[in-house]
């Protein structure tokens, strides 16, 4: 039986090592990077909201722009978590090297 590494050798499939390897750490540097940068404004803008809803003094138009931006936040960093945690689940099953197990996260 051979190896799953004799198999994707004569099949075209590039294995990424090289060059190819440092761009996909690379790129998931940056991608980790981008995730911090959402989560903190989504932190952010919820913060912004609350405070805003604090000092809305009962003012409903206020009141309903702080609930607005507090949804909004909540929401993005929903989708920022799920965001992260499909593209993890996905570097198990696209690793960077072949053979080595392993994601770029």
């Amino acid at each position: 039986m051979e190896k799953l590494g004799d198999l994707l050798k004569d099949s075209g499939v590039p294995n990424f090592s090289g060059q190819n390897a440092k761009l996909g750490v690379l790129l998931s540097g940056l991608l980790n990077i981008a995730f911090y940068i959402a989560v903190f404004l989504a932190f952010y803008w919820l913060v912004w909201g609350a405070w805003a809803y604090l000092f809305a003094s009962g003012k409903k138009e206020d009141l309903a722009k702080a609930r607005a931006r507090i949804s909004w936040a909540l929401i993005g960093l929903i989708v920022i978590f799920l965001a992260y945690f499909i593209a993890k689940y996905a570097s198990e099953f696209f690793p960077t090297q072949f053979g080595k197990g392993g994601g770029p996260f």
